[in-house]
């Protein structure tokens, strides 16, 4: 019960910000001297720099998710477009790219 409570909890605070979401199996999964990259099937992203505590958190939920065959969801924020879009701007973000959206949540599914 207290998982689902805290599961509620995240659905309703930290997606809020969010106003599209890309959901995929990790393709890609590397990091340079700095940026880590990930694909979850919508093109390379270059997530975030990796000497910051929540990119390390994402890199080992990306490589989690991996080798445990699930699926991540990439949550982005555009600030101007209203709503949840769900997946609709996934492919346009590009490919080996900083998207220009904000990357706002990373989960596995």
């Amino acid at each position: 019960m207290k998982q689902v409570l805290m599961t509620l909890m995240l659905c309703f605070s930290s997606f809020s910000f969010a106003n599209y979401y890309c959901l995929g199996e990790i393709k890609h999964l590397g990091v340079d001297s700095s940026t880590l990259h990930v694909s979850n099937g919508f093109g390379v992203h270059k997530l975030c720099n990796v000497s910051e505590e929540h990119c390390k958190a994402w890199m080992s939920m990306g490589l989690s998710a991996k080798m445990s065959n699930r699926q991540v969801v990439i949550y982005y924020r555009h600030p101007t477009l209203a709503g949840n879009l769900s997946g609709s701007r996934c492919n346009e973000i590009g490919d080996w790219v900083v998207p220009e959206d904000s990357v706002y949540y990373f989960q596995v599914y």
